[in-house]
C-alpha cells in the first residue's frame, strides 16, 4: 500500500500555497475595500474604470471652477443689491428733501449722497482672493480711484469740483448770459449767440411770438440770433418765448408777457408810451430772464455736462476737458491726461462689460458673467452721487439757488431713471440668472459624479462580508491542510509497520 510520494507532496504543498495567496489578498481587500491593486488585474472592466475615473478629474475641475464663479457672482451681486439700493434711497431723498442747508453750503440729500458715493467706490473695489471684482479683466488694478481724489483732485491733477468749475466759466460766460449777446437798434432788440462759435451755452432753438405790431425774424444768420422789432405797441397778455438748448441736451424757454404793470413783475415787460419805450422795456426784461436762466437751469445743465465730461467715456477715449484758461471765453474741449486729470476708472474698457470674464463649467460649455464699474447704470450712479456731493451752495433763501438745486436734482432724478440703459437691478438679474445655471450644472455634476462612483464601486469595491466569509472557509481550510501535511509529515515506514 502506497503511502506517500513526491507528487501528492508538492501538489499539496501547491495547493496550501495557493490558499495562502487568496488568503492574503482576502485580507488585503478587507483593508483596502478594493478588489485588486492594479487596474490591469479588473480584466475587461479595466476600461470602464479608466474611462469613469477620467470623467470624475474632468468633473471635478468644472466644479471647482464653479464653486469660485459662484463665491464671485454672489459678492458681486450682494455689491450690486446694495447699489441699486442706493439708488432707490437717493431718488426717494431727492423727492422728498427740501432746499436747506444741513452743514452750511449742501442739503440733507447731498449729505447722503456724498456718503453713498463713499460706500459705492469701496463696492466697487471689492477684492476677494487678489482679484478686483468690477474691474472688468484687468482684475489685478484697483478699478475706481479714491472719493477724495475724485472729488478734489490730487497734486496737479483735477477732480470732478474743478470740472465744474471750469465748464461753469465756460457755459455762463464772463458777464453770466450764457454766452448769449443782446444788442439793440431804433427799435429793434436782437438776441444772439456768442460771435466766437462754441460749444458752451446757450443755443437758440426756436422763438415763438404772439406779440401784435412785432415783426420776429430768425432764428437765422452767423452767429445765430433773433431780431425783435417793435413797429408799435403789442397788446397787455400777448408773449414771446425762446426756445434755448442746454448743453446737456435738454431745453429750457424764457418767455416774457407784455404788461401795462410798472414795474413788471418776473417774466413781464412793461408796455410803454411808444415803440422804442416798449423796446428798452423789453430788452432789460429779456436781459434780466437771461442771466436768471443762466444762473439756474443753464448752471445745472452745466454741472451735469462737466460729470459727463468727467466719468462718461468710451473704449480708448479719456475724458473731456475745457481748452483753457481762459475759460470763460472758450470755444472746445480738450483731452485730459493723466497728468492733469484724476482718471476715475482704471479697469478694463473693453467692449464686453457684463460678460468680461469667462467660466468652463462643463465640458462643452463656459458661462459669462461679470459687472464693470464702468458699466452705464453703475457709473451713472456713481456720477450722480458724485455730482450731488461735490455741489455747494450757500444761501438757503436765494431763490435762483434753491431753483438752481432743484434744477440740479431733477436731472439726477433723471438720470437714475436709466432710461435707455440696462439698470442696476437688471444687473443683479442677470448675476442672478448665472448663478442659477452655475446650481443646475453643479446640480448635473453631482449627479454624474454619484452615477460614475457607483458604477466603480461596483467595479473596484470588494464586499466585506462576502470577504469575510471567504476568510472564514479558506481559513478552515488553510487549517484542515495544515493538520494533513503535519500527519503526512510524520508518517514513515517503521510507523507502518508497527
Amino acid at each position: 500500500m502506497q503511502v506517500s510520494t513526491l507528487s501528492q507532496s508538492l501538489a499539496l504543498r501547491q495547493s496550501i500555497n495557493d490558499m495562502r495567496a487568496q488568503f492574503d489578498d482576502l485580507q488585503r481587500q478587507l483593508s483596502t475595500g478594493l478588489k485588486t491593486d492594479s487596474y490591469a488585474k479588473l480584466g475587461t472592466d479595466r476600461n470602464s474604470v479608466l474611462s469613469l475615473t477620467h470623467q470624475l478629474g474632468q468633473i471635478s475641475a468644472y466644479t471647482n471652477t464653479i464653486s469660485k464663479t459662484q463665491m464671485r457672482i454672489d459678492l458681486m451681486s450682494t455689491a450690486l443689491t446694495r447699489v441699486n439700493d442706493i439708488v432707490s434711497e437717493t431718488k426717494t431723498s431727492l423727492a422728498t428733501s427740501g432746499f436747506e442747508l444741513v452743514n452750511g453750503t449742501q442739503t440733507s440729500a447731498q449729505v447722503q449722497a456724498a456718503m453713498s458715493f463713499d460706500e459705492m467706490v469701496n463696492l466697487l473695489n471689492l477684492q476677494v482672493e487678489d482679484r478686483y471684482l468690477f474691474g472688468g479683466k484687468d482684475t489685478q488694478t484697483r478699478p475706481v480711484a479714491l472719493p477724495d481724489e475724485i472729488l478734489n483732485g490730487s497734486g496737479n491733477k483735477a477732480g470732478l469740483k474743478q470740472f465744474i468749475d471750469e465748464r461753469a466759466q465756460a457755459d455762463l460766460g464772463a458777464d453770466g448770459r450764457g454766452r448769449l449777446t443782446l444788442g439793440s437798434a431804433g427799435t429793434t432788440v436782437t438776441l444772439a449767440e456768442d460771435a466766437d462759435p462754441s460749444v458752451f451755452g446757450f443755443k437758440i432753438a426756436d422763438v415763438q411770438s404772439s406779440l401784435g405790431n412785432v415783426n420776429v425774424t430768425g432764428p437765422a444768420g452767423s452767429p445765430l440770433g433773433v431780431d425783435v422789432e417793435f413797429t408799435g405797441l403789442p397788446a397787455a397778455g400777448e408773449t414771446i418765448s425762446f426756445e434755448l438748448d442746454l448743453p446737456d441736451g435738454t431745453t429750457t424757454t424764457v418767455t416774457l408777457k407784455a404788461t401795462t404793470n410798472n414795474p413788471p413783475e418776473a417774466g413781464e415787460f412793461t408796455i410803454g408810451a411808444d415803440a422804442a419805450t416798449t423796446s428798452a422795456n423789453f430788452q432789460a426784461a429779456l436781459d434780466t430772464a437771461i442771466q436768471r436762466e443762466a444762473n439756474v437751469t443753464l448752471r445745472a445743465a452745466s454741472a451735469v455736462e462737466a460729470a459727463d465730461n468727467f466719468f462718461d467715456y468710451a473704449a480708448g477715449g479719456v475724458p473731456q476737458r475745457v481748452d483753457g484758461p481762459p475759460f470763460d471765453t472758450a470755444t472746445g474741449l480738450r483731452d485730459a491726461t493723466t497728468d492733469d486729470t484724476v482718471i476715475w476708472y482704471s479697469g478694463d474698457l473693453g467692449p464686453n462689460a457684463g460678460k468680461d470674464f469667462v467660466a468652463q463649467i462643463d465640458e462643452s460649455r463656459q458661462l459669462g458673467y461679470g459687472a464693470r464699474a464702468d458699466q452705464a447704470s453703475i457709473r451713472d450712479t456713481l456720477k450722480m452721487s458724485a455730482l450731488l456731493a461735490a455741489a455747494e451752495y450757500s444761501d438757503a433763501d436765494d431763490l435762483e439757488q434753491r431753483d438752481s438745486y432743484r434744477a440740479l436734482t431733477s436731472r439726477a432724478g433723471q438720470v437714475l431713471n436709466f432710461t435707455g440703459v440696462q439698470s442696476v437691478e437688471s444687473i443683479v438679474t442677470n448675476l442672478g440668472l448665472a448663478a442659477s445655471t452655475l446650481s443646475h450644472t453643479q446640480n448635473r455634476h453631482d449627479a454624474t459624479m454619484a452615477t460614475a462612483n457607483e458604477i466603480l464601486g461596483d467595479i473596484q469595491n470588494a464586499d466585506p462580508y462576502e470577504v469575510g466569509v471567504k476568510l472564514t472557509t479558506l481559513q478552515t481550510q488553510l487549517q484542515a491542510s495544515y493538520q494533513v501535511t503535519s500527519m503526512l509529515s510524520q508518517l514513515s515506514l517503521v510507523n507502518y509497520m508497527r
